[in-house]
């Protein structure tokens, strides 16, 4: 038993030894670290795109690296290489980085290992900096659900967003995309904040707001009926000898709930074109429809489908009347007479 305990005894101490020895020597820890950019006057802009991390060496003691890798892996800021830019001038230059450039502030004891036979430097080009506005363009798909429509062209607020970076990177930039997302099965007119996507953009170009409004107009699908809509034939033709029949019909519109609110019998107009029955060689055909809509409909999205009851009108000449209506009409002439009579 004593034997067991003296043997459990030496290995704990021989452990502690090791550990002790193992804290007290310098390891080294290679890793990419994150570039830092300050200073940088406000008139200047960087035009190019340099690297975000670094490879650099670091020594120190086993247990200062151990800590400082785990949180690297978890904060990208433990460690960085400061580029102080205060002095810069326009123009490409090649910057040298060095001890001086390193930062660890929770790890004082943790060193830079300056590379052997080599220097570590970044090239930059830096330009004048400006600010411009640049259309947003929408990557967004919008579905109505079933029984409903979309009666608009999405409205996006912005429609331009501010851009500060390097004038020769700002000139090269054409839009700006919205996130690419879908939107389905909506019931009811909306306003969606959508992010925009940066990833077109250079790099130190620098936007006035990262998301956008998307208001769409949703409405419920209905139908409308209009009865006695009159046809008018237009043209050059002898009024006196020719009619359309029937001269008035029935106007069915499809189309969302609101829009179709906003139209009255008198914002139907109903036309044909006396030269087109010559000219297609035919005696009747289906009116041209004109909407005259409020500005705000958009009509080719909100208004779906419109039916003509009969389909086909027909023109006639007042000579081919038949005998029943020529007499109808006699018979109301003489009806006229007889109260102007009276």
């Amino acid at each position: 038993m004593g034997n067991i305990i003296l043997k459990i005894t030496a290995l704990i101490f021989g452990i502690a030894l090791w550990f002790l020895v193992i804290s007290q020597k310098d390891f080294q820890l290679k890793l990419d670290a994150p570039l830092q950019f300050v200073k940088l006057p406000e008139s200047m802009a960087v035009a190019s795109k340099p690297p975000q991390t670094l490879p650099i060496t670091l020594e120190g003691k086993s247990w200062d690296l151990i800590r400082l890798q785990h949180q690297f892996k978890n904060k990208s800021n433990v460690v960085s290489m400061i580029v102080d830019l205060q002095k810069a001038e326009l123009g490409g230059t090649r910057i040298h980085l060095d001890s001086k450039n390193f930062v660890a502030p929770s790890f004082p004891d943790v060193r830079f290992v300056e590379p052997d036979n080599q220097l570590l430097f970044i090239d930059l080009d830096l330009d004048t900096r400006i600010s411009r506005n640049v259309p947003i363009r929408p990557n967004i798909q919008f579905n109505a659900a079933q029984g409903y429509l979309l009666a608009d062209q999405p409205h996006i607020t912005p429609e331009e967003l501010k851009v500060s970076g390097a004038r020769n990177a700002l000139t090269r930039i054409i839009d700006i995309p919205t996130d690419s997302i879908i939107f389905d099965s909506l019931y009811s007119s909306q306003k969606f904040n959508v992010p925009l996507d940066f990833s077109v953009l250079p790099a130190f170009v620098n936007p006035s707001d990262s998301t956008i409004q998307v208001s769409v107009n949703i409405q419920k699908m209905d139908t409308k009926s209009f009865s006695g809509v009159p046809v008018n034939l237009i043209g050059f033709y002898d009024k006196a000898k020719y009619y359309l029949d029937p001269d008035t019909v029935s106007v069915e519109i499809t189309g969302g709930k609101q829009a179709l609110d906003s139209i009255a019998a008198s914002n139907i107009l109903l036309v044909l074109e006396y030269n087109r029955f010559e000219i297609e060689d035919v005696d009747s055909l289906p009116p041209t429809v004109k909407l005259i809509l409020p500005p705000e409909i958009n009509r080719d999205m909100a208004i779906k489908a419109i039916q003509i009851k009969p389909e086909k009108i027909k023109l006639q000449k007042k000579a081919d009347k038949p005998a029943e209506q020529s007499a109808a009409t006699a018979e109301r002439t003489a009806a006229t007479e007889q109260e102007k009579g009276k």
